[in-house]
């Protein structure tokens, strides 16, 4: 662990620490609706996934877990539908990948989890990684984070040989609500100088970012939630919030859908204002500006996130603003609690148009829930649930990642974000890789690293079939590579997903990205 010892940060300015701690406390949409993206792969996986020659100790290590924890990570059937029928992919040749298609990188980790189980070489100096994390607040407490980031160490350093050889070390900074904790933990980080450090979720990065960027450090992070992690150089984000799935949704509600009356629900808290005013009313903005859309045929409304008292004014207005459309729909820019509740409200009122929801809607009681047939759902990557129609990569990688967990034993439930933070983790190891084979060192130049990131047009984000495009941020997201999304209809409770008018699809929001920061920029901060 980081020493902490004397290295207090000192007291943060009052602005700051009030500005920052108003948005804390109703934290929980916006990471849910910016992190939720990704698909469960839904399935897990023996370890012998990880490695050709996994050892019979890991094997029996793996059998003599208790029993009551290996149910509890159990996740065969998470998603609450038979994959009895989906296609077996357990036994997928290598040669799955294809970095014209997936990405640079893509092919690097398939070679060497194919080339067998190799531990690393403990004599080499190790690669020290660093993680700034959130935990242990009831406003918001994401060790998921960390233990993905933990599974993925323990897979790389015991069957992937570490980085070239070298050990990884994962060194945690864990803080709570107390900006003072934070601050040291930053000072911490920065003294280490780690050759990667990765950002968890963490609700003071805007103070943070400052101490870590000046230190010189190469800096990925997990979810991006604030403007500052949007804006601020010298980071890279290969996921990407808010910035990969609201943008596209704007876009895919007027172009794709040619809704004529455009509804955007978004949670009534300060990260979700935030969202809201950067990512879905500038680029609404934008497509009004360009005739997309007529300025009275979109609207946003906010909901009390946790408040069902207000679902009954919230439908009245959708309810109102959509009266005499043709081809109506509402945007879900919330969390999975607050969309089932406005979805039922929306049903029993008569509401008869279409919805489209962010990834964070799609959990199992949304989808248990009789209104959520047809409703179109986001996700950052390929049809949630259907592993019988994903590329082979990707059906490679999911499998491979549930047994790097699995196999990790986790002590807080699986999930998105825990997904997250193993394949930001391994996204980090893989490019450090590509670096050093391209001449670069990754010891003594952080500068070069991040420089390298930077400039990546068809780099792979490990998992997914279609690669992230680094050069083309603009300096208002210049850290967020992803700003892609596909949109999937659910059939209702008990169906599955299918594919909507995209098909397979990602739709990707780059180029409404840019055109708004030069026709409706974001305003100068005050």
């Amino acid at each position: 662990m980081l020493d902490l010892e004397n290295r207090g940060g000192g007291p943060l300015r009052k602005s700051n620490l009030l500005k920052l701690l108003s948005i804390i406390f109703a934290f929980a949409l916006i990471a849910a609706a910016c992190g939720g993206d990704d698909d469960d792969s839904g399935s897990s996986s023996d370890s012998s996934v990880l490695g050709e020659d996994s050892s019979e100790e890991e094997a029996s290590a793996s059998a003599s877990e208790p029993a009551d924890k290996e149910e509890d990570h159990d996740h065969s059937d998470d998603d609450g539908h038979d994959h009895s029928d989906d296609e077996d992919h357990s036994d997928e040749a290598p040669g799955t990948a294809d970095d014209s298609v997936n990405g640079d990188g893509a092919e690097l980790w398939e070679s060497i989890v194919d080339g067998g189980a190799v531990a690393a070489d403990d004599s080499l100096e190790p690669i020290l990684i660093t993680l700034i994390n959130i935990e242990g607040t009831p406003v918001g407490s994401f060790p998921e984070i960390r233990e993905g980031m933990e599974a993925a160490v323990e897979t790389v350093n015991a069957t992937m040989g570490g980085m070239m050889g070298r050990p990884v070390e994962l060194d945690s900074c864990v803080h709570g609500l107390d900006p003072n904790e934070a601050v040291a933990c930053a000072n911490g980080v920065a003294d280490a100088q780690p050759q990667l450090h990765i950002q968890g979720i963490d609700f003071f990065n805007p103070v943070l970012w400052p101490t870590l960027t000046g230190a010189g450090l190469a800096i990925m992070q997990t979810v991006p939630i604030f403007i500052e992690d949007f804006n601020t150089p010298g980071i890279i984000s290969t996921e990407g919030g808010c910035v990969s799935a609201f943008p596209s949704a704007m876009q895919y509600g007027v172009e794709t859908l040619a809704a004529d009356k455009y509804v955007i629900l978004y949670s009534d808290t300060g990260p979700g204002l935030v969202c809201y005013e950067d990512t879905e009313a500038r680029m609404m903005q934008q497509l009004t500006d360009e005739g997309a859309i007529a300025q009275e045929d979109w609207i946003g409304i906010p909901d009390v996130s946790g408040d069902p008292s207000d679902n009954d004014a919230v439908v009245q207005q959708v309810l109102e603003f959509v009266d005499g459309s043709d081809n109506a729909w509402v945007y879900f820019g919330l969390q999975a609690s607050d969309c089932n509740e406005i979805l039922s409200s929306l049903a029993s009122n008569g509401y008869d148009g279409g919805v489209v929801a962010s990834g964070s809607c799609r959990d199992d009681s949304v989808t248990a829930n009789p209104a959520s047939a047809g409703v179109h759902f986001g996700s950052s990557c390929c049809i949630p649930d259907r592993p019988d129609l994903w590329d082979p990569y990707t059906a490679k990688y999911y499998e491979w990642r549930n047994a790097s967990i699995d196999s990790y034993g986790p002590t807080v439930p699986k999930s998105n974000f825990m997904e997250v933070g193993h394949d930001v983790l391994i996204a980090g190891i893989i490019h450090m890789t590509r670096f050093v084979e391209a001449g670069g060192d990754i010891d003594n130049d952080p500068a070069g690293f991040s420089s390298f990131l930077a400039s990546q047009d068809n780099m792979n984000r490990p998992g997914e079939a279609i690669p992230l495009n680094c050069t083309t941020n603009s300096s208002e997201f210049v850290s967020v590579c992803q700003k892609s999304s596909g949109y999937y209809v659910w059939s209702g409770p008990g169906g599955q997903f299918e594919y909507g008018p995209l098909g397979e699809e990602l739709l990707d929001a780059t180029d409404l990205i840019l055109r708004a920061a030069e026709g409706n920029p974001r305003p100068a901060a005050g």
